[in-house]
Formats: structure tokens, sequence, C-alpha cells
């Protein structure tokens, strides 16, 4: 195989365009043959002209993975994913099936339940897990146990693939174990048909009308501690803007034309010279403890939006995320504000690292509950836990089997990146000093080749290969 073919695990986005990033765009235009699932590659139609393109259907998950391995001994492919591969995408099962890991790249996109949480003015504060609700890939005790787990503390859970025609019980369990809540119901996000309304669990039990609303192309996003419900709008002079982990290359084409729109973009001063000459706006950057850098922030936002300008308020990763911006989205507040969507910072560190969320997972604030990202990882969950110091992760990964693989990342897709890819008792015995770590702990059933984590599926559980 020449040296130049790569295979690239695509991260489109939810679907809309506006929604895709440009190294998402460049790896697909750069590429010799794309593959996909029929559905995405007609989301992304425009950049296909010029290429081999290879489909299937449903169910062919193996097929379309072992056709973009074999295409690369001829040039470089992309194989599409939507969303984000990491998250219940190709990312695992390509780094699986691929003859060579390490000369596989990951390719991150704005995952699906963050895309609708911006959309509906929706921010976790604290933490947040992710699960499946199909049992086709994982035994539905484990996925249980997970709900249960998730419940006892009360964390919002996003539930993927909550209901299809042949499976209708299960979203009923899922919404019984995490009891009475809000519930955010999102349908085709960011594609034709776009439904994003509230509900409680409740009335999704008792009315079956509403359940009839929900199928494998929505999400239900269960509120819970930390959650922050706030307003958001499809249009405003106001723009809070994720503009992704660092790269530019994260950046959407939304974010793009949001800020060479704007007159005025207010952020950290790291996060405005990451978006370096892309606009021509003033740039502004207050000092002083973050509820009082927000404040002036939507201040001055306001009184530019009541004179007729465009501003954009900046935040790392994703507005949704752990982010601070959802101080300004207070319907108290008196402001429209609109919320673009950005690459999640988990998204970007699992990219890195090969594939290591694509089973359920759970974010985490802080490192200030060892025994909580303890009882996440022993149910199967991948964790990922932000701003940890040095000194955290002796008693985080106390708990931890020894072998499981696990990520600390520092500064991702920024100057200076530093990224260690190690099993836990490789990453204890190395005691890592500094701070403002990102530490990933990757889903079970993983392990590392050639530097990067590969994480199974299940797929062998359906198919041979």
């Amino acid at each position: 195989m020449p040296s130049e073919n790569r295979l690239s695990i695509v991260g489109i986005g939810p679907g809309s365009p506006g929604l895709r990033t440009a190294d998402a765009t460049n790896a697909i235009r750069l590429a010799d043959f794309v593959v996909g699932y029929k559905p995405y590659l007609d989301l992304i139609s425009d950049l296909l002209p010029g290429k081999q393109v290879f489909s299937s259907g449903m169910g062919r998950e193996v097929d379309r993975v072992a056709a973009a391995v074999d295409l690369q001994e001829q040039g470089s492919v992309a194989l599409v994913s939507s969303g984000d591969p990491n998250v219940y995408g190709m990312a695992g099962l390509g780094l699986e099936l691929a003859a060579r890991p390490s000369a596989v790249e990951i390719v991150p996109g704005v995952t699906s339940f963050t895309a609708a949480s911006c959309c509906a003015g929706l921010a976790f504060r604290e933490c947040m897990a992710v699960i499946s609700l199909s049992d086709l890939l994982t035994p539905w005790p484990q996925i249980e146990g997970r709900l249960r787990l998730a419940a006892e503390t009360q964390m919002p859970v996003a539930l993927y693939n909550p209901k299809s025609k042949r499976r209708d019980w299960q979203l009923l369990r899922a919404l019984d174990i995490c009891g009475t809540r809000d519930v955010l119901v999102a349908k085709n996000v960011g594609r034709e048909a776009e439904e994003i309304f509230y509900t409680s669990s409740q009335k999704l039990i008792e009315e079956e009308s509403l359940r009839e609303r929900i199928n494998m192309t929505s999400l239900v996003i269960i509120l819970g501690r930390g959650a922050f419900r706030g307003k958001a709008c499809q249009e405003a002079a106001v723009n809070l803007v994720g503009i992704g982990p660092g790269d530019p290359g994260n950046l959407t084409q939304e974010a793009g034309s949001i800020l060479r729109a704007s007159q005025k973009i207010y952020g950290a001063q790291r996060y405005l010279q990451l978006i370096g000459d892309l606009s021509s706006a003033q740039k502004v950057a207050h000092s002083g403890p973050c509820p009082e850098r927000m404040a002036a922030r939507l201040k001055e936002a306001k009184q530019m939006a009541a004179a007729g300008g465009k501003t954009s308020i900046l935040t790392g990763g994703d507005p949704s995320i752990f982010s601070s911006g959802w101080r300004i989205l207070d319907p108290a507040a008196g402001v429209p504000v609109h919320i673009s969507p950005g690459v999640s910072a988990f998204s970007s560190v699992a990219a890195r690292a090969g594939a290591p969320l694509v089973n359920d997972f759970a974010l985490l604030s802080s490192a200030h509950d060892p025994a909580r990202l303890c009882a996440l990882a022993g149910a199967g969950f991948a964790v990922v836990a932000y701003n940890v110091k040095g000194q955290e992760i002796a008693p985080l990964l106390e708990g931890v089997d020894p072998m499981r693989p696990v990520v600390l990342a520092q500064d991702v897709a920024r100057e200076g990146e530093n990224i260690m890819i190690l099993t836990a008792e490789d990453l204890l015995a190395a005691k890592p000093a500094g701070f403002r770590y990102t530490l990933l702990v990757a889903s079970a059933n993983s392990h590392i080749e050639e530097g990067r984590i590969i994480t199974k599926r299940g797929y062998e559980s359906k198919y041979c290969y």
C-alpha cells in the first residue's frame, strides 16, 4: 500500500451542511473513494462529484468497512459516519478491521445530542451519560445496569436508538428507571423534518401518541443534575459560537459564516487567537472572574444588537458541554440568542486516540468524584473527566482495571498538544505532573494497537469477520 493512501473515518455532523467541519469537508474532497451508508452519502452529495462512491444499506456496516479497507490499497478513502465517528459510529469497526491502525485518521464531527441541545438552549454543567437503547450489539442487562447507575446520581442521559418498529418497550423501561424528569425529544436533527420539543418522562410514559413521534432518527435527552434549560432561537443578532477544541479545521461552516458576518467577537484571548484572520470583526477579551466576564460580554452584545449589529460570543469546544455559555441563555436576560454547535473536546481527544468511545460513555466536568468514575468504568462506560490535575490521576484510576486503556490529553488540537495513550497501570506508574488535563478511560472491550485504542462495538456477535 502506498504510504500516502490514508483511510479517513469522517464525521459529517448530524446532517446539515452548516454543521460539517472544514476538516471533514477537506477529508472527503481529498479522497479518491468515498464509502458510506446511502442516506448519509445523500447528505454530502455536494462533495461527491468526481469521486468513486460505494454505498450500502442498513445492517451492512462490516461490508462497508471491509470495502473501505480494500480500497485503501488503491488510493485514499473517506469512510463516512454521521455525527461523530466515536459516538456509535464507524471508528471502532474501522480501526478493528484496518490492516494498519496507525494509517487510519479519525475526523471528529458535531454529535447529534450536542446539536440538539444547542438548538433547544440546553446546557450540561456537571455531568452527562450517553446510552444506546439498542440491544442488537449490547445485551439488555448491561444497558439496564448503566441506566440504573446513571439514575442513581440523577445524571442527565442522552438516549440513542430509543425506539424502532420492533423495539418499543426499552424506552418505557428507561424512562421508568430514570424517574420523573423533564425530557427533550429531538428528531432528524440537522435534517429535513427536524422536530425538537420538551416534554416530561411521565407524559411520554402515559401518552402513546407522543411516543409514536419517536423513532430511530430520534434522540431522547433526559434532563438531570446540572442541566440548565435556557432559551435559544434559530437566528439572532447575538450568537454563542462553539469553535471546537482549537484547530480552525474543527470550525463548522455555520460557525465560520457567523463569525465573518459579526461586527464584534467576544471571548477569551486564546479563543480569539485561534480564529485568527477568519473575521475582520473587532475582537474583545474581558478580564476578571467568569461570571463577570460573561455578564460584560452579554451587556455589550445586547447593546450592539439594539444598534442593529451582529455579535458572537465564543466558547471552546461545544457550548452545551461544560462551557460558561449557559450564563447568557437565561430567558430573563431578554435577548434572543442563537447557539452554534461545535466539535466537543471529548470528541477531539477520542479521535486523536483512536476509538475509545464508540460504546456508551459518560462525561464528568471535574475529577472531584473518583468513586463515581470507577463505578461508571466498571459498568462498561467509557468515561471522560475534564480539568484534571496530575495529583488527581492516582485516586481517579485507583479502582479502574489496570489493563484498561486510558488517554491523558492536554491542549488537544492546539500548539503544544500532549497526548499519552497507555494502560491505567502504566499511566499510574508514569506519575504525570501538571494541570488542565482531560482524562479518558476507554470503553470496555478496548485494547491498544500501534498506539491507537481499538474498541469492539459488538459486531462480532452478529457477523464473522
